[in-house]
C-alpha cells in the first residue's frame, strides 16, 4: 500500500466483481458482531457514493468490468481506497488467463497469446490511463482470506498497525531478466502442453501431446520434416475419427513450427504460460 490516508473511520462498499462467493462470505463474517469491525470505525453503506473505500472481491470478469468501472467512478474523488480481497482480486487466482477474464487492451498485447492476468490492478490501471484518480490499494490474498487477514489489512489503512514487510519492487530495468535456458525439446514439450490446455478440455491432453511428439520423431527421421509431419497429421486426424483430435493435432503442428523456427533463428517469441 502506497499513500496512506489519514482516515479515523472509513465507509465502505462491497463490490463482487465475479467471486465464487468465499471471500463474500468472510466480508460479511467480519461485520458481523463477532468481529465488530464497526469498533474500527468500519461502516458498511448501501451506495458507492458515500464510501471512502470499496471492498473488492472475485476476478475482475469482462461482464463486471463496466459495472465495476463506473462504481468506482461513483465513489468521492478522495480518498477512493480500493481493498483487494482474495487471490482473484489480487491476481487472477485459479482464473488467471481464463476466458471470461477481462484483459486490458494495452498497446501491442491484443493478441489471444498474452494472457488475461483478471486481477483489480487491470481496471486501475484503465482509470489511471483516464486521469481518473484512484487511491492506495490493499492487497489481501488468501482462498479465501481469513476475517483476521482482512481486519490486519484494514486496521493498516487506518493506522493501528504498521505493516511488517518493506516494499521491493523489481524490474527488467532493475534486475534484468533471462528466462533459464532448458533443454530445446523440453521447451517446446512445456509450452505445447500449455497451449492444449486452453482446448482440449476433458480430453487427456498428455496422451495427444505424447502422440504428437511421436510424429514428429518419426517425421524428424526422414529428408523433409515439415512435409512429412504435415502428412502424418493429417493421416492421425483421418484415423481417429475425431474433430476434436483432428484440431488439436493440427494446431500443435502449426505452434511446434513457430516455436521451433523462432528458437532455431534465436529470435523471441511468446511462451505459452
Amino acid at each position: 500500500m502506497s499513500g496512506k490516508p489519514k482516515l479515523r473511520s472509513i465507509w465502505v462498499f462491497h463490490l463482487n466483481t465475479g467471486s465464487c462467493n468465499g471471500c463474500d462470505i468472510e466480508i460479511i463474517d467480519v461485520l458481523t458482531p463477532f468481529y465488530d469491525v464497526e469498533r474500527f470505525g468500519i461502516k458498511l453503506v448501501g451506495s458507492p457514493r458515500h464510501a471512502h473505500a470499496l471492498l473488492v472481491s472475485g476476478p475482475l470478469t469482462r461482464q463486471a468490468y463496466y459495472g465495476a468501472k463506473e462504481t468506482i467512478k461513483a465513489m468521492p474523488p478522495e480518498p477512493r481506497v480500493i481493498v483487494a480481497i482474495g487471490t482473484c482480486t489480487c491476481s487472477g487466482g485459479i482464473f488467471y488467463n481464463g476466458y471470461p477474464v477481462y484483459r486490458r487492451p494495452e498497446s501491442g498485447r491484443e493478441g489471444s497469446e498474452y494472457p488475461r492476468r483478471g486481477g483489480i490492478a487491470e481496471l486501475i490501471a484503465d482509470l489511471r490511463d483516464e486521469g481518473e484518480k484512484v487511491g492506495p490499494v490493499i492487497y489481501i490474498p488468501g482462498c479465501p482470506p481469513r476475517p483476521e487477514e482482512i481486519i490486519y489489512g484494514i486496521a493498516q489503512l487506518v493506522g493501528l498497525v504498521e505493516k511488517k514487510l518493506s516494499y521491493q519492487e523489481y524490474s527488467d530495468e532493475l534486475v534484468p531478466f533471462k528466462l533459464p535456458e532448458g533443454p530445446l525439446e523440453e521447451r517446446i514439450r512445456l509450452t505445447l502442453m500449455e497451449r492444449l490446455r486452453h482446448l482440449v478440455g476433458y480430453l487427456d491432453r498428455e496422451k495427444i501431446l505424447e502422440d504428437f511428439m511421436g510424429l514428429v520423431k518419426e517425421a524428424e527421421k526422414s529428408e523433409n520434416p515439415r512435409e512429412e509431419l504435415a502428412r502424418l497429421v493429417k493421416d492421425y486426424a483421418a484415423k481417429c475419427g475425431d474433430v476434436r483430435l483432428g484440431f488439436c493435432m493440427m494446431l500443435l503442428e502449426r505452434e511446434y513450427w513457430r516455436v521451433k523456427d523462432a528458437l532455431d533463428a534465436g529470435k523471441e517469441f511468446v511462451y505459452w504460460v
